[in-house]
């Protein structure tokens, strides 16, 4: 029963709203050094999903090892630094999320639950992240939903929940994807990049059958990079 409710709550949390908490306040001590755990940490969980999806679990504890390290520098070094409580108590769903994805890995009974858990983990550390540019944190929130949509698709349900949370992540889609296109603004090259991904959000928007909805879940994933490569985002 503990492990449902868990699993229950790993969908709902960051589904609450359809916008991005906007960027805490820079703080003086410690900040940079944060970011950049919580970076490293994205890249990490974006790695899992796909050791998941190649069923490489060797490949997949060695990253959650890595994980935990980092876990516990950014524990570290958050509880010596001067944040704001907003950024305290992000950093305590960050723990949360992290203890799901050790009990998924521990029981390794159930892969979707396991990918969900990782998703919704780094999805928090877009949320806790200092980004310097908002457009930055819109970019990996794009990334992020992007998963979110293959995932939801991947593992799709007749659930009413699932039927709202998939509606409210492709208008959340929607919202965040206008906001990078403005950022992104009218050069030519610009120009071009957006009429690439006008296309795929659109049918993302209008689609219905699961299995289309995961081919334009790849597809937006893909276009992410095109994106990072247009702003240089390493």
């Amino acid at each position: 029963m503990i492990k449902t409710v868990k699993k229950v709550i790993c969908v709902a949390v960051l589904s609450a709203g359809c916008a991005i908490p906007q960027v805490y306040a820079e703080s003086a001590v410690g900040d940079s050094a944060i970011t950049k755990i919580l970076l490293n940490m994205e890249s990490s969980a974006e790695d899992m999903l796909e050791a998941i999806d190649n069923k490489d679990m060797h490949k997949l504890n060695g990253l959650y090892l890595e994980l935990a390290a980092s876990m516990t520098r950014m524990n570290d070094v958050s509880a010596s630094a001067h944040i704001g409580d907003d950024q305290r108590r992000a950093f305590g769903l960050q723990n949360s999320w992290f203890d799901l994805i050790s009990l998924e890995l521990n029981e390794m009974d159930d892969f979707p639950a396991l990918a969900n858990a990782i998703n919704q983990f780094s999805g928090q550390l877009i949320v806790s992240t200092h980004f310097k540019h908002n457009y930055r944190k819109n970019i990996a929130w794009m990334d992020y939903l992007g998963r979110d949509l293959l995932l939801l698709n991947q593992y799709s349900s007749n659930s009413p929940n699932h039927a709202a949370l998939l509606k409210a992540r492709k208008v959340e889609l929607q919202t965040t994807w206008h906001a990078v296109r403005t950022a992104i603004g009218k050069s030519a090259d610009g120009a071009s990049l957006i009429k690439k991904v006008d296309p795929t959000i659109h049918a993302l928007m209008t689609g219905s059958s699961p299995a289309r909805l995961v081919d334009l879940s790849k597809k937006e994933l893909a276009l992410v990079d095109d994106i990072e490569a247009y702003f240089h985002i390493d």
